[in-house]
């Protein structure tokens, strides 16, 4: 039997056209998955306010930014620390 007030440790990629498709498809989803990715192309479209408004439409879930970084140590330490204010799950 399955508890459903638990969610499955699902994860849910976000990769929706455009920020409002994309907190509507969160909001519909979250009582079933434990995560969202908000990946490169959404954030880097919408920047903090993507992680926030998918945070918002379901709340108590955990949040992966995937934003791939890739270049010398010192620029993707600078890059992390610059988003380490959204606290990423």
């Amino acid at each position: 039997m399955s508890d459903f007030a638990t969610p499955a440790p699902i994860a849910v990629a976000l990769d929706a056209p455009d920020l409002a498709s994309a907190v509507v498809l969160a909001g519909q989803v979250k009582d079933s998955v434990s995560t969202f990715k908000v990946g490169l192309e959404l954030y880097m479209r919408y920047g903090p306010d993507a992680v926030q408004q998918v945070r918002d439409a379901a709340p108590g879930r955990l949040l992966f930014l995937d934003v791939k970084l890739h270049d010398i140590p010192n620029t993707v330490g600078g890059a992390a620390r610059a988003v380490a204010h959204l606290q990423p799950d």
